[in-house]
């Protein structure tokens, strides 16, 4: 039997403090088994990084794929919408072609109508004009110049017409001369004739008869195919 010799306590050491472990730490796996832990770490790691990538992958692939599927299937529904749209459209082509026709005709009217005017509107206004001025029209005759007549459109006017009435006197005739300069319609009024009636029956309210002729303005036109519109809806 071996004797084995046990050193003296120190009496200044508690029991407690003489039966502590030692807190030492030591690693006494071989090299080789520590290395392949942590290599089987690793690879476990990248392994399940490199699944959640392919996961998220198929992930993207299938909603991919299914958003082409729905926008391939909406664009083939609407080409059978066009399709049959332009089927149909074949159905109203003769309507189509007739507004077309409208239109080019609604044109040349536009340039054969572009000096149209409206006579009954001219025909009120001058005789509105001679009432206020206290005489009364007899006739009213004329008409547009040709777009060939010599002259420009300020110094002959757009046409002319020719007045004819009677008045008290000759005051009223000059009245109504001076009214019709102040219109926008017709312009330079100019007095031809002033005749004194001779009638037995009347002579104690004596009349003249008068004729005049006036100028047609651009200001007159008006018509549907025109830019103006007439006031009374044209002629």
């Amino acid at each position: 039997m071996t004797t084995t010799a046990l050193m003296p306590l120190d009496p200044s050491v508690s029991p407690r403090h003489a039966a502590r472990i030692l807190p030492i730490r030591a690693n006494l796996l071989p090299q080789d088994i520590s290395d392949g832990r942590r290599a089987r770490r690793t690879r476990a790691v990248v392994l399940s990084a490199a699944f959640l990538v392919l996961a998220l992958l198929g992930g993207w692939y299938w909603h991919a794929t299914t958003a082409k599927q729905e926008a391939e299937k909406e664009f083939g529904q609407v080409t059978r919408q066009i399709t049959a749209v332009q089927s149909q459209q074949g159905q109203f082509q003769k309507l189509t072609q007739t507004k077309n026709s409208n239109k080019v005709m609604e044109q040349q009217l536009e340039k054969l109508l572009a000096k149209d005017l409206s006579w009954q509107n001219l025909y009120d206004l001058l005789r509105s004009t001679g009432d206020k001025a206290g005489v009364e029209l007899t006739g009213i005759t004329g008409g547009l110049a040709p777009d060939d007549a010599p002259g420009s459109a300020a110094n002959t006017g757009l046409g002319q017409l020719n007045v004819t009435g009677t008045a008290p006197d000759k005051k009223a005739v000059a009245k109504y001369v001076d009214a019709l300069a102040k219109l926008t319609y017709v312009t330079d009024p100019f007095v031809t004739s002033v005749t004194q009636q001779d009638d037995p029956e009347r002579q104690d309210e004596p009349e003249v008869e008068f004729t005049l002729t006036l100028l047609i303005t651009d200001k007159g036109l008006c018509g549907r195919f025109s830019a103006a519109q007439c006031k009374a809806g044209g002629k």
